[in-house]
């Protein structure tokens, strides 16, 4: 007796079967590009064998009115280090959008989460912005027919608009070479996606200076920094510590000055984001500010694109960050 199998009714259930991504399942069915041969052939072979066709978009844009979410870190984390600029975020998405008429609802990436299995699910179209999704959540929007794009985080086979963390970095390390600095040391988040681009852009210059080896000392998070990172960039000498970011530069100096070492009088202190933190904080940060305007614009323009033309275009840009003066770097002999 033969087994029946079940009809493949998700885009999930295509990519199961193939042994693929659901992204790369929705691309194909819609015929974009970015999946081989190989697997576009796989994929479209299962889908024939089980008649699938992909639903429609729930909502239709027969309406005059746009629904859009914009996709936050949770409250928390924004409350202890407000390193986003929400105003500057949502200014920019009504500038691509400012011929439509719209709504723009902001949501902490936990009520998104809760909102999947309800009717605040049929938004338009949804910006992540500075927060990442587990997979699952991208195939509900993918299954539902909601185009969605990240800014301020580069996921492989995902559209995005990113601030190039190894080029800023980069620069940043190579100004400090360039104002005598010459043990460098680097704190890093290794909870963040964003730390291994900025920890390579210092590292390649470091090794390319040829004065010293990488000096990097990681925590768990921003909320990490402690008394043994401030002591462990001291031991080993260092006269700079660039930090993953403003909000870890303004924990370590404290812990510094708590030790007797003034900032930047013995030792340059660097941050990152440029937070609404360093403005209130002595002394004033050496900084890289995020174009968030210009990713948060090209992300829109591109949704806008996506949701009105049903345009099929990838998007993976990535913009240089740019180094803001501050008292905490001070030039060595």
């Amino acid at each position: 007796m033969k087994t029946k199998v079940e009809r493949a009714r998700r885009l999930k259930d295509i990519a199961n079967r193939c042994g693929v991504s659901i992204s790369s399942v929705s691309r194909v069915l819609n015929n974009e590009p970015g999946v081989s041969a190989e697997t576009r052939k796989r994929i479209l072979a299962v889908a024939g064998q089980h008649d699938f066709r992909p639903r429609s978009r729930k909502r239709h844009l027969t309406r005059s009115m746009l629904d859009l979410l914009v996709v936050i870190p949770e409250e928390e984390e924004l409350s202890a280090n407000p390193f986003l600029n929400i105003s500057e975020l949502v200014g920019a998405i009504n500038e691509a959008f400012r011929e439509e008429k719209k709504r723009v609802e902001i949501a902490p990436i936990g009520d998104f989460i809760d909102s999947l299995g309800g009717e605040a699910a049929g938004v338009d179209g949804v910006l992540f912005a500075y927060r990442s999704v587990e997979e699952k959540f991208r195939g509900r929007l993918v299954d539902l027919r909601i185009p969605y794009v990240f800014i301020s985080r580069v996921i492989p086979g995902e559209n995005y608009v990113s601030c190039n963390y190894y080029k800023s970095m980069l620069s940043l390390t190579q100004m400090m070479i360039e104002t005598g600095h010459r043990r460098i040391g680097y704190l890093g988040n290794a909870g963040n996606p964003n730390n291994t681009d900025r920890c390579r852009g210092y590292s390649t210059v470091i090794r390319e200076s040829g004065t010293q080896e990488p000096i990097s000392i990681m925590v768990d998070s921003i909320f990490g920094v402690d008394e043994s990172a401030a002591r462990g960039f001291i031991e080993k000498g260092c006269d700079a510590v660039l930090c993953f970011n403003d909000y870890m530069a303004i924990g370590l100096i404290n812990h510094f000055q708590a030790m007797g070492r003034k900032v930047p009088a013995d030792i340059s202190v660097t941050g990152f984001d440029d937070s609404p933190l360093r403005r209130v904080a002595a002394p004033l940060l050496v900084t890289v500010r995020q174009p968030t305007s210009d990713m948060a614009f090209l992300a829109s323009r591109w949704l806008r694109d996506n949701i009105l033309n049903k345009s099929n275009r990838r998007l993976c840009i990535e913009v240089e960050g740019e180094i803001i003066a501050g008292d905490s770097v001070r030039k060595r002999n």
